[in-house]
This record gives C-alpha cells, structure tokens and sequence, in this order.
C-alpha cells in the first residue's frame, strides 16, 4: 500500500532529497528550502509549509526527520560552519553575534539508502506524478543540494515573498 498521510509523505521526501543529493545534506535550512521547492515547483503536495524565522518552515520536514533518525535510516549531526554573512546572524539583544555558527549534516544510512530507493515512487505515485514532474523534482535537488546558501535563499525570497514575513533575515536578503 503507498504511503499517502503528511506525515509519511514528509518522510519519503526527506529520504527522496538525500538519496538525490548522494546521500548527504548539509544545513537543514538547506533541506527546508528544497522541501518547499519540490512542493512549490514540482506539484508535492500533502505538505504544509509556514512563513518562519528564515522564510518557509514545514514542522512535517522537521518531524520526518526526527523519525527517519529514530528508525536509523538517518543519521544528523552538527559541523562548525563559518556563517554565510555574519550580518545575516540575528543579534540577540543581550548578546553579539557569534562568530563561529553550526549546521546540521544529514547523511542516509545504509538501511535508509535501501528504503530511498523506492521513496521516490511512494512520493510519486501517491500524488500522481507525470515524468515531467519527476525530471522537475530531480533538477531541484540537482541545482540547489550544493549551491551557495546565499543563492538560495535568495531564489526563495524573491520568488516567494509571502513566506518570508516572519524572517529574521528578510530584509538583508532582500538588499543582496
């Protein structure tokens, strides 16, 4: 039986994107971002994304991730990264802006290399997939899984300005 609920989509999709981006992500801004552009520009659909602190936010990702580490079919840890522009960390008012920041790294396990495999086509054949669209999804994944961050997030900030009225950053992205 196909995976249809929000839930289990979310977690096909998070599989989806690793196994496209060869097995390992880096930044889960990053994942939020190609989530919310497969959703967008490819036709996903039974996932729900909000404005939130650095543009779209969907807790469906968030949660599916949380789950695909508890099932072992991810592992997360957190690598020091230098900020992309420090003056796009939000100072906090009682503190300055650090200078050494975290991302989050996703990689798929073995057994979750092995449920990847047919994630794609749960994905797919839930929402009724056209080839055209499964070229489209795999494109986004392909284009943005190692592209500046600046980059991107400046393509989802223009393009999709309604979910960034809560940003922290809306602004200095919008002035690049």
């Amino acid at each position: 039986m196909a995976r249809t609920t929000a839930r289990n989509i979310a977690e096909d999709l998070v599989l989806f994107i690793l196994d496209q981006a060869g097995g390992q992500l880096r930044g889960a801004t990053r994942l939020q971002k190609i989530a919310f552009l497969l959703v967008m520009e490819a036709g996903v659909k039974g996932i729900a994304f909000e404005p939130g602190k650095y543009g779209p936010y969907s807790r469906d990702i968030e949660d599916a991730v949380r789950r695909l580490s508890d099932e072992g079919l991810i592992n997360t840890w957190e690598e020091p990264i230098e900020p992309i522009l420090p003056s796009l960390m939000p100072a906090m008012p009682t503190q300055p802006i650090a200078h050494e920041a975290t991302r989050v790294v996703y990689e798929l396990t073995s057994a979750g290399k092995h449920e990847a495999k047919g994630a794609m086509h749960r994905v797919f054949d839930a929402i009724g997939f056209r080839p055209r669209s499964w070229l489209r999804a795999i494109n986004i994944v392909g284009t943005w899984k190692d592209a500046p961050m600046i980059a991107l997030l400046e393509y989802v900030y223009r393009k999709y300005q309604n979910y960034t009225v809560k940003s922290v950053i809306k602004d200095k992205i919008m002035r690049l």
